[in-house]
């Protein structure tokens, strides 16, 4: 078997942009990926076309020999070279499961389990700040987006995930805290105690609920925002830092779970934070590292008593894609799923997934169990400003 085509396709998701990548081969299979840039998906297209081209005429079986060459071939290029390596890696998974008639979880050592829990991500963000993007009707109050989670809790799900919005004026849209350089003013973890405290109160104390900050603070501002968040018993403190002894050091200050790892790209990110034991649960990026590097994230995760939970931000091709790793690996806590987003995005799919009682439903379909509809991709083109 040789690859014929390497074609990136990308389109505006209202949200985010999707990308995706279709690798074509001489024996008709097409082995599927999905691309991970937050707003330059075009630019990683290109990358993708350039190096590409040297793959055509290659066997897609041979997918460790592709990783090391890459990757050793592209270090000074690192992240963009890492992001297209990470991609086609995804495809030719998806092309060698469908060559075997098998789901890509059988080349990860077969189903460790049937069906992966899933946390609501992103509760209330969309609907308060962009409500017009995801289809909803405007509402305004911390008890208004509160008692949404009603509904989150009656389809099965325990685990909802939210960020820091407070609500605006009245009549007014909500917003998202203004970013100050890493630090936070007493304002602002006000806001997020009003935010969280309506939220449990409907919720009450036995569901989940994390809250994601990402980059916004730095040590001091994660340390007074983790302290804050205490009474309310999170599922953990979302946060990012490339500094591992910073990050421990707020970790000790708090009894708030943390959680991190989504910016960060390889084994030797990872090491640090894992070999300082910083978090109970770590995310990993599966789109921007690959399947072959993120099943060895997680497997050194496991040594040292870390569980994961992949990063699942983008269109529902991700999640496929971890719903494959998922199903393989043992150490996997949670898996994290958007449900409010723009009304067209399932129909990516030419074969849709199924959730059942906050459950992600294994699919056994070779390959990823789906293909990316072009039609719809085509339907949602990039504007012009954003074009390569």
């Amino acid at each position: 078997m040789k690859i014929t085509a390497i074609e990136p396709l990308t389109c505006d998701g209202g949200l985010r942009e999707f990308g995706f990548v279709k690798v074509t081969t001489d024996e008709g299979i097409v082995g599927w990926a999905e691309t991970y840039d937050w707003h330059t998906s075009a630019s990683l297209a290109a990358a993708l076309r350039v190096m590409g081209r040297t793959l055509v005429g290659s066997d897609p079986r041979r997918i460790e020999l592709f990783n090391e060459r890459t990757w050793y071939g592209g270090r000074p290029g690192v992240p963009e070279r890492i992001k297209v390596l990470a991609a086609i890696d995804l495809a030719l998974y998806d092309i060698k499961a469908q060559w075997l008639g098998v789901p890509v979880y059988e080349l990860l050592g077969g189903k460790f389990r049937d069906r992966i829990p899933l946390y609501w991500s992103h509760f209330a963000t969309y609907r308060a700040v962009w409500p017009s993007v995801v289809g909803a009707e405007p509402q305004f109050t911390y008890r208004q987006w509160a008692e949404a989670a009603r509904d989150v809790v009656a389809q099965g799900y325990k685990v909802l995930k939210t960020n820091l919005i407070q609500e605006g004026e009245p009549g007014k849209p909500a917003h998202l805290p203004a970013y100050r350089d890493g630090w936070i003013d007493r304002s602002t973890i006000d806001e997020a105690m009003k935010w969280i405290g309506a939220l449990r109160d409907v919720v009450g104390p036995r569901i989940g609920i994390s809250l994601d900050v990402q980059f916004d603070y730095r040590m001091g501002g994660i340390v007074q925002l983790a302290r804050a968040m205490e009474p309310f018993g999170l599922y953990w403190l979302e946060v990012e830092s490339f500094d591992p002894d910073a990050l421990l050091a707020a970790s000790r200050q708090t009894s708030t779970r943390l959680c991190h790892g989504e910016s960060l790209l390889r084994r030797e990110q990872f090491r640090p934070f894992l070999q300082r034991h910083v978090t109970d649960v770590v995310m990993i990026e599966t789109l921007a590292n690959g399947l072959t590097e993120t099943r060895r994230i997680a497997e050194m995760a496991e040594l040292y008593d870390v569980m994961v939970s992949p990063h699942n931000w983008m269109s529902p091709l991700g999640t496929l894609i971890n719903a494959q790793l998922c199903a393989a690996l043992p150490n996997v806590e949670i898996l994290e799923i958007d449900l409010d987003d723009v009304p067209w995005k399932m129909d990516l799919l030419t074969e849709p997934f199924a959730i059942e009682n906050g459950e992600l439903v294994v699919p056994d379909r070779p390959g990823w169990g789906s293909a990316i509809n072009e039609d719809v991709v085509r339907a949602h083109p990039l504007p012009a400003h954003r074009l390569a």
